[in-house]
């Protein structure tokens, strides 16, 4: 039988490393989503120039985007680790998710502006309304635990 304690040594670590694909996962994601929009932002203004769009398909662009927040959702709701390391990450996704919102909210008020009819205005509102909601978790849950 394998002791406890070498479980422990083997499965500690790997858990460890799978947070931090998954951060540097979602971090790629987000960052190629806004510089997709950054770059609408500056081609819109160019005579003959097209938006780009993120996908041929509007309902598989959704379900990556809802399917991130969801995970996210959960790895934010069950987040463990000593007490440091713990708000060390709530800090470290609560900015990448603020930042996010940040700048879909921005990106979207330059582009379409109140016209959000487009199927990629409605793709960017979503993600804000995402990352959003991932920031308000993150940051009640901060609060609660410091009671």
């Amino acid at each position: 039988m394998v002791s406890t304690s070498v479980l422990k040594k083997f499965i500690v670590p790997m858990v460890y490393v799978a947070e931090w694909i998954l951060f540097f996962y979602v971090f790629l994601c987000i960052v190629t989503f806004n510089m997709v929009n950054f770059t609408n932002v500056i081609a819109v203004d160019m005579a003959r120039e097209e938006p780009i769009t993120f996908t041929s398909s509007f309902v598989t662009s959704l379900m990556i985007v809802l399917g991130i927040g969801l995970i996210c959702f959960f790895y934010i709701k069950f987040l463990t680790g000593n007490r440091a390391y713990k708000r060390f990450k709530e800090v470290v996704w609560g900015i990448l998710f603020g930042l996010n919102t940040l700048s879909c909210v921005i990106c979207g008020s330059i582009v379409y502006g109140f016209n959000i009819l487009h199927a990629d205005g409605i793709l960017l509102l979503i993600t804000a309304l995402v990352s959003a909601f991932l920031t308000i978790q993150i940051i009640m849950k901060h609060d609660s635990e410091m009671k």
